[in-house]
């Protein structure tokens, strides 16, 4: 008889139902104009002069979504809350705002589940090489994240490779794992299976997603996780195209397989962070509808970012774009 193939959890079937969110990468590369930060912008500098949270949430909910997820810490290490671990987060900023808090309330009064992303890799943190203590840093401020925001729907973290490649670069060379000495590792530096665990114990049903990066979609970095990303639906790179996995079930290394949903995750705007230098042209409502449908026929959810500018807002001219695929998407 053929093997029985493991069905959805229940919190994997509930994440899987929202299908549709709201991906926002915002902090201090929003004033610095930049993708990756590197932990030296001054937390004085970030104020966002019109901080509104609740037109974010707006718009989400206007164009359907039932999901939000912040970038909480991004590469450069500073915290969108007031974390009692670091000095370099909002509480040091001229308004002290909890972004993150403001985010939750905002998202939730809408109708929306909250979901955060949490950078592994830091360029602020003074003891980020020491392993251990960096290891409790991070769980520590996870905890903060999962005890004082209410109910979290995914953690989505990212920057791995900073740890686990010989390269220290996102891009991933399979020869490594038949070479014993190339360095490769498997999340033994960022404690990964403890801090998997810590999660679950501070809210069982939260999903645990590691980005596997572009040239890997809808792979597994490594276990355990709950669910898969796929960064970009069709990722060309070095003159190949890099297509993503979305067979759902996964084999560990014990041979067991696991249901593992998939979360597409593109962005409208030339980077993931706003940037004042952008000159794009704007994907037209027809393709984000069709990045919807096509998430929807992979069993899988879209998580669509869009980055609030300088002034703390979502550009306008996004919400007719937004609201157009979504009718189209009904289509």
């Amino acid at each position: 008889m053929p093997e029985a193939l493991p069905a959805p959890t229940a919190a994997q079937s509930a994440w899987m139902a929202l299908e549709y969110g709201l991906f926002l990468h915002f902090g201090p590369n929003t004033l610095a104009g930049t993708g990756w930060g590197d932990g030296k912008f001054p937390a004085e500098k970030v104020d966002f002069a019109r901080l509104d949270t609740e037109q974010w949430a707006g718009m989400a909910a206007e164009a359907g979504m039932q999901y939000a997820v912040l970038t909480t810490k991004h590469h450069d290490g500073f915290c969108l809350w007031p974390s009692a671990h670091t000095e370099y987060s909002v509480k040091r900023s001229p308004s002290r705002r909890d972004i993150v808090g403001e985010f939750a309330t905002a998202f939730r009064k809408a109708g929306l589940k909250v979901g955060f992303y949490y950078s592994l890799w830091d360029r602020n943190y003074p003891r980020y090489e020491d392993d251990e203590r960096y290891a409790g840093y991070m769980q520590d401020q996870l905890k903060e994240l999962l005890t004082n925001y209410g109910e979290i729907l995914q953690v989505w973290f990212d920057g791995a490779w900073d740890k686990d490649f010989p390269t220290r670069e996102w891009m991933y060379d399979p020869a490594w794992e038949t070479n014993p000495n190339s360095g490769l590792k498997f999340g033994e530096r960022w404690r990964w299976k403890e801090l998997y665990a810590h999660i679950h114990e501070l809210q069982p049903a939260c999903l645990v997603l590691n980005n596997s990066s572009s040239d890997r979609g809808g792979q597994v970095r490594y276990p355990p996780v709950d669910a898969r990303t796929c960064e970009h639906f069709n990722f060309v790179w070095r003159g190949k195209l890099w297509p993503g996995r979305i067979e759902p079930h996964y084999r560990g290394p014990d041979g067991a397989a696991q249901f593992l949903p998939l979360e597409y995750t593109t962005t409208i705007t030339p980077d993931w962070f706003w940037a004042p230098t952008h000159a794009y042209a704007h994907p037209p409502a027809a393709a984000i509808a069709a990045w919807r449908r096509t998430a929807r026929s992979h069993r899988a959810n879209l998580l669509l970012n869009l980055g609030p500018d300088a002034q703390g807002l979502l550009p306008e001219y996004h919400r007719a774009f937004l609201n157009e695929a979504a009718r189209l998407s009904k289509d």
